[in-house]
């Protein structure tokens, strides 16, 4: 896994652009990935309507079941190593990223639980091959909230919720030692029934 951050064009330390390669030895495989957080979303019914017509190309997931962006950018890898190899259980790289974020392999109930949502207040997106940032800043004036640093995703995360989706029961894991939790899990999926 190969994550370097790139320089942001959108106002600084806003979104974030991290370049993917699942295998160090492919160069082919190599995508970039742009990440922004937004806070105080009014619109996210209608940007849900957009996704389901195919007018928006990005992965919009409910921000609240993304602890931090490793677990998030973990997920995009999985995702473009699927993609390069011909593997993809969805029709998109988008669709393929936030079932990559579920530990069901239900694909339906994935994009239900981690897309963005009817009510989603506070919304994680990400565009792919948007070095530039123009995509990023395209979708951006498309959602009505505001948009924050990275840094603020923890804050926003709810770990009780996060606990019950991955099903991690065990009163000893922690805030510190749950992002492991959910990578094994992440990671796992395939291979548990």
């Amino acid at each position: 896994m190969l994550y370097t951050r790139r320089g942001c064009r959108m106002s600084p330390g806003v979104s974030r652009c991290y370049e993917l390669q699942p295998d160090p030895y492919d160069y082919t495989q190599r995508k970039s990935i742009r990440i922004c957080l937004f806070t105080n979303v009014e619109n996210a019914g209608e940007l849900r309507a957009k996704l389901r017509t195919g007018d928006l190309d990005a992965a919009l997931v409910r921000a609240e079941l993304v602890l931090e962006p490793f677990l998030f950018l973990a997920a995009a890898e999985k995702a473009v190593y699927q993609y390069a190899h011909n593997r993809m259980s969805t029709r998109s790289l988008a669709a393929e990223l936030i079932y990559s974020l579920s530990p069901s392999r239900n694909i339906s109930d994935s994009l239900n639980t981690f897309g963005v949502a009817e009510n989603s207040k506070t919304i994680l997106a990400a565009v792919f091959d948007d070095e530039k940032g123009s995509k990023m800043k395209k979708l951006a004036k498309q959602i009505k909230g505001q948009a924050v640093h990275l840094n603020f995703l923890r804050n926003v995360a709810n770990l009780k919720l996060i606990k019950r989706i991955y099903k991690i029961n065990d009163p000893s894991i922690t805030l510190e030692n749950i992002d492991e939790e959910i990578l094994t899990r992440l990671v796992s999926k395939e291979y548990i029934s």
